[in-house]
């Protein structure tokens, strides 16, 4: 009867935890559109771009997450299609699962050619960083 009591507590330990993860909310709000990602190289600071093809609709916010390690972003510069660009205000670490950068574009919707960053990775391990940008 104890050993059944055991092994029934053990598997409430192992299964609750994996329900609740399931039930976590996102870092990325409902209706949002995935835009693209980049890898953050090893190192240094790294300065990349996420190209946004003109197939992607007009966006009035965006939204910024690392997945896999943490990242350390220094800098986010939005370009629009029409010209013109827009320097988010970004000096902010993120770690996966946790952390997320919302941006409010000014004006009404625009369509955005590219966002470029300015970042790095937090810890030197073998396992990469990755970069989402997600808009609506």
């Amino acid at each position: 009867m104890a050993r059944s009591r055991i092994i029934r507590w053990a598997m409430a330990a192992v299964v609750i935890p994996i329900v609740f993860a399931g039930c976590a909310p996102s870092l990325v709000p409902s209706g949002f559109i995935f835009l693209g990602s980049r890898e953050v190289n090893f190192g240094g600071v790294d300065r990349d771009s996420i190209s946004i093809p003109p197939s992607r609709p007009e966006v009035r916010r965006l939204v910024v997450v690392a997945k896999m390690n943490p990242v350390e972003v220094f800098n986010i510069r939005v370009e629009f299609a029409a010209g013109g660009s827009f320097d988010a205000p970004s000096a902010v670490r993120l770690f996966p699962g946790r952390d997320r950068i919302l941006i409010d574009l000014p004006g009404d919707a625009r369509r955005v050619s590219q966002v470029v960053f300015r970042y790095r990775k937090l810890l030197n391990t073998a396992r990469r960083a990755v970069v989402e940008l997600w808009g609506r």
